[in-house]
């Protein structure tokens, strides 16, 4: 063999020889990166230890998770009407040996009832201006000691209307004191102002539920020449629709759920609504209020449910007295009859619930109750006298109550029912 011919073989040897190579590298990256991988996880199956059914999940390829459903939101609001304080109630309340008052027993019925509202609101008639200039007395120009606010707030009091018709009772100065008093223990007075507010709404946030407070009165008994005309528009809000659809427009503004308007208004003693009531109820729901609180008559007058465009709206045109010593044997001898006076000791407390949708965010009226109230006056052992107010259903079997008093009680619940009938016949279920 020549050695050209040796070389052509020994060629062929190595270019056999790289072709086993290169096929036992592939075959070998194959065992490792395709067959092989199953062979060494099998004691695991997946590569990061996940089961070998289960989705193994890129970051930024989550499944997007369904949004949690907040749970329906419910505000319970308590309402009721005229606290006003005569000379007997002062006189009973008064310890001569401290020479001190204490006005807590005339709310000792109640309190639990308030005290469980989220929020507790009344109608706050009178002042309470200190003894330096004005003594303390009833009607006609109303001055309490401050005791009367402790013993309001003890009872679960949140809010106290002040504008009425004898917020000017003690003048420019009762307005300022009294609505700093009311602060300095924690309530919100509305209506009345130390100064012309940057705004006549207050808004408060309950439970995640913005919730807009108006109040206005109709009269002052006609107490405006008492202040100027500058600080009577700044410090007392005297029904002014103009004012008012202001006030709304702010609310509004402020993303209010619900609007509530507390009214003093109306004729005393009447025991059905006035045609103009009717009308400023109309415009204020139409405007956008939600629901009005009603008081001055010292007589409940018929509350109702209305509709607007879909809309539950409530108005309680008057509930009648909470507190005073309005009663027959005080209102006969200055000339009213007995069957006009008798009606003076009933009262209700309005029960609202407020509902906030957890899934729309829609806020509504839900539930629409009331709380017929009596107001009892008798005389305490040692021979002084008390003034009570009763949750009738709770205490007209009771043992507390003689049976004349339970009698009395009686006729109130009667009286009041029929009074109430509309709200019975369309309460929101």
């Amino acid at each position: 063999m020549n050695r050209k011919s040796r070389r052509k073989k020994k060629r062929i040897r190595l270019l056999s020889l790289g072709l086993v190579l290169i096929v036992g590298i592939l075959a070998a990256s194959f065992v490792v990166n395709g067959l092989g991988k199953d062979e060494q996880n099998m004691g695991d199956n997946t590569i990061d230890g996940s089961d070998p059914g289960e989705v193994v999940n890129v970051p930024g390829n989550e499944k997007p998770k369904d949004p949690e459903v907040k749970p329906n939101v419910t505000v319970n609001i308590k309402a009721t009407g005229d606290i006003m304080f005569h000379p007997s109630q002062l006189d009973g309340a008064y310890d001569s040996a401290t020479k001190t008052y204490d006005f807590h027993n005339s709310f000792k019925a109640v309190k639990d009832i308030f005290q469980a509202a989220d929020v507790a609101i009344a109608n706050f008639e009178g002042t309470t201006a200190g003894d330096e200039v004005y003594a303390y007395q009833g009607y006609p120009l109303f001055n309490a000691p401050d005791e009367v606010l402790d013993a309001i707030k003890d009872a679960g009091f949140d809010i106290l209307s002040t504008v009425n018709n004898h917020c000017l009772d003690t003048r420019k100065a009762g307005v300022v004191r009294t609505v700093q008093e009311i602060k300095k223990r924690g309530m919100d007075p509305i209506g009345t102002y130390v100064e012309k507010p940057e705004t006549r709404v207050l808004m408060k946030d309950v439970k995640g539920i913005k919730i807009a407070f108006l109040a206005y009165t109709e009269m002052v008994n006609g107490l405006e020449s008492t202040m100027s005309p500058a600080d009577l528009d700044a410090m007392v809000n005297i029904i002014n629709e103009t004012k008012i659809l202001e006030d709304i427009a702010y609310a509004k503004s402020q993303n209010a759920d619900i609007i509530i308007a507390c009214l003093h208004w109306g004729d005393e003693y009447a025991r059905v609504q006035a045609a103009r009531q009717e009308a400023l109820a109309d415009t204020l729901f139409t405007e956008g209020v939600d629901i009005i609180l009603g008081s001055h008559p010292h007589v409940i007058q018929p509350a109702q449910r209305l509709e607007y465009d879909g809309k539950t709206k409530f108005v309680a045109y008057s509930m009648g007295n909470f507190l005073s010593n309005q009663r027959i044997e005080t209102l006969v001898p200055y000339g009213m009859t007995e069957e006009v006076s008798k009606y003076t000791e009933d009262g209700v407390i309005v029960d609202i619930n407020i509902e906030k949708n957890g899934e729309t965010g829609e806020v509504s009226i839900k539930n629409i109750s009331y709380i017929p109230l009596w107001v009892y006056k008798g005389t305490t052992s040692d021979g002084g006298t008390e003034h009570v107010v009763y949750p009738i259903m709770e205490y007209i079997e009771s043992n507390e109550l003689n049976e004349k008093a339970k009698s009395r009680m009686q006729r109130s619940l009667s009286d009041t029912s029929k009074q109430m009938q509309l709200l019975e016949s369309n309460t929101v279920e």
